[in-house]
């Protein structure tokens, strides 16, 4: 692994850890002050779910950030969970009472309460983490992962690493958060396949068509491990030997397969998947991750230091806000891993460009 995925990883476990020692997530208010050195009277909010803060999860990543950023910025912080979907509101009006000077909310379930809160609350900075409002005030602030850069890397690691010059990928549904996972993924193999003149296919995306392979499950496309795993056989019974799987709960059907066939390896999304999916880490070829917690944290310090402009905040390969976790060098040698180091920076100072039609900012 690389240095800087070797720091990001350990980064993610650290946190995890951290959260295992919490008690249960309650629909209270964690508020830290700051000491006589913080800077004025800048106090930075987060709201998350009740019972989304797990080792390794999205919530537990944006809490990270914001302990980062109470730590390294001398800021105030609070730190509060809703119990339900009709608390947001209520939640919401709390932090503004609480005079939050930016308030940053997690998820698309929040995006409704967090845009009506931010038009009747003019004067306070909102944040919508990996969502996007219906209509955006100019005090909110969308923050979106650039994940097909990260997804590309994924892309050249599974051509590189594939035995039987085939890999695919597969999604939950056909929507923009996961097809710029796929859009990335092909293009990286496909950069593999133009730098080693090889002829490694890519299954369960067409680029040119924006159509592939989906779990076919209407009522839990995200929370259907069986449905996962058909959409990942249909793969496998065309050759592929690695997958990367952007379908949350749906890609474990995935990691299933893989642990029964013995030779099939799993690229997991979203999440660092030895954390979040531990038991089934030797399953994995490495993660395409959103950093939430470097996002949150990137955010409130533009906030504090005045450059926090409306629009998109973006979090990408070069903030840190996406990456391609847990490759270990031990498992495929030195120079592939400076392969990747290589192409990354190489994505990040615009000399090999990644697009997606789903990229927004």
């Amino acid at each position: 692994m690389t240095k800087r995925w070797m720091a990001f990883a350990a980064g993610l476990l650290a946190f995890a850890l951290a959260g295992c020692a919490q008690p249960p997530v309650t629909a209270t208010t964690d508020v830290t002050e700051p000491d006589d050195s913080a800077a004025g009277s800048y106090k930075a909010c987060l709201i998350t779910d009740a019972g989304s803060a797990s080792d390794g999860s999205p919530a537990q990543q944006a809490i990270s950030g914001l302990d980062r950023a109470q730590r390294e910025l001398g800021i105030e912080t609070n730190s509060v969970t809703a119990d339900s979907a009709a608390d947001y509101p209520r939640v919401l009006q709390s932090l503004v009472d609480a005079q939050c000077s930016i308030v940053v909310a997690l998820g698309s379930g929040m995006a409704d309460s967090v845009e009506a809160a931010a038009k009747t609350n003019t004067d306070v900075q909102f944040a919508l983490v990996d969502a996007t409002p219906n209509t955006a005030p100019p005090n909110l602030r969308p923050v979106l992962f650039s994940t097909h850069e990260s997804s590309f890397l994924a892309g050249y690691l599974a051509a590189a690493r594939s035995a039987s010059g085939k890999v695919g990928v597969f999604g939950a549904l056909s929507v923009p958060a996961v097809t710029i996972y796929m859009d990335g993924f092909v293009q990286g193999v496909d950069y593999y396949n133009q730098a080693k003149g090889a002829q490694v296919q890519a299954l369960g995306w067409d680029l040119a068509a924006q159509t592939g392979t989906f779990v076919r499950s209407d009522a839990a496309p995200y929370q259907d491990p069986a449905a996962g795993r058909v959409a990942a056989e249909a793969l496998t019974a065309q050759g592929a030997d690695v997958i990367m799987a952007v379908a949350g709960d749906s890609g474990t059907g995935a990691l299933q397969l893989a642990a029964d066939s013995g030779t099939l390896k799993v690229i997991w999304t979203d999440t660092n998947g030895c954390l979040t999916e531990a038991v089934a880490c030797d399953q994995q070829l490495g993660s395409v991750v959103k950093d939430r917690g470097s996002a949150v944290y990137e955010l409130i310090r533009a906030d504090k230091d005045g450059r926090n402009a409306s629009g998109v905040f973006t979090a990408a390969l070069r903030n840190d806000g996406t990456a391609l976790v847990e490759a270990r060098d031990g498992d495929f040698g030195a120079d592939l891993t400076a392969e990747l180091d290589r192409i990354a920076k190489d994505i990040i100072d615009g000399s090999i460009s990644v697009t997606s039609p789903s990229a927004i900012g």
